[in-house]
C-alpha cells in the first residue's frame, strides 16, 4: 500500500483550503508523537514511522517531507522519551529523556545539504529535581514543550514540573494521577491592562 502523509493550508482571505500537499511514500505511521513546533519558517512534528522520524512542513515553499533515519546515537536505554525543541539560530533540536537524565541535541545542516545531530547538553535528571531513586522508570515522561519559554513539561510519578532549558531551573506545577499530553500556550497582555500580582511566570497555561 502507498502510504503518504498530507497537509492543507486554510486561507483566512479566501476562506478556502489549498490543494493537499503530500510527502513521498512512508512506512506504517503509528502516531504523531508531539504537537508541532515552529522553527524558523517550518513546522516540525515528531513521528513514529518504523522508528523515529521528523515531519517538516515548510511554510514558504509549502512542501511536506519526512526526514531520513539519521538519528542521534545515545547510550540511553530503550525506555527513552523524545521531544522536538527549538535550538539557537532557528535549528531543530531534540530532547531525549531517560531515567538517568536529559540529552539535548541540535540538527545541523552542512553546506552540502547533509544533516547531522550534535550533542549540546547532558543533564542528570535526579540532580535537577532532587528525585528519589525509588521513582519508577515508566513514570518519567516529557508531556509538553513551551517553545516561547523554552521549557519542558515533565511528569515524574504523579507530579508535573516545568523545567527551563537554559537555566535548568524547575517549578512544580501540580499533582495528577492521569498521565496525558500537555499543550502549553502563552497569553499576551499590554502593560496598561496588566493585572496586579500577575508576573511572567503566570503567563503559561496548560491544557492537558
Amino acid at each position: 500500500m502507498d502510504r503518504r502523509i498530507f497537509a492543507s493550508v486554510y486561507s483566512l482571505v479566501t476562506g478556502e483550503w489549498c490543494d493537499a500537499i503530500f510527502t513521498g511514500p512512508v512506512s506504517t505511521i503509528y502516531h504523531f508523537g508531539s504537537p508541532a513546533i515552529l522553527v524558523g519558517n517550518a513546522l516540525y512534528w515528531l513521528l513514529s514511522v518504523s522508528g523515529h522520524h521528523i515531519l517538516e512542513f515548510n511554510l514558504e515553499t509549502l512542501t511536506l517531507a519526512v526526514t531520513d533515519g539519521n538519528w542521534p546515537e545515545t547510550n540511553f536505554s530503550s525506555d527513552c522519551r523524545y521531544c522536538i525543541m527549538r535550538r539557537e539560530d532557528d535549528n531543530v533540536g531534540l530532547a531525549i529523556l531517560s531515567y538517568s537524565g536529559f540529552q539535548m541535541w541540535e540538527r545541523k545542516v552542512t553546506l552540502g545539504g547533509a544533516a547531522k545531530w550534535v550533542l549540546r547538553k547532558t543533564v542528570k535528571l535526579h540532580g535537577i529535581l532532587g528525585l528519589s531513586s525509588a521513582v519508577q522508570r515508566e513514570k518519567i515522561d516529557i508531556v509538553g514543550y513551551a517553545e516561547d519559554l523554552n521549557a519542558f513539561i515533565l511528569v515524574v510519578d504523579m507530579a508535573f514540573y516545568m523545567v527551563q532549558v537554559d537555566s535548568m531551573q524547575f517549578k512544580k506545577l501540580f499533582d495528577c494521577n492521569v498521565i496525558t499530553r500537555c499543550h502549553p500556550f502563552t497569553s499576551f497582555y499590554t502593560a496598561d491592562a496588566a493585572i496586579e500580582g500577575i508576573g511572567a511566570e503566570d503567563k503559561l497555561r496548560l491544557d492537558c
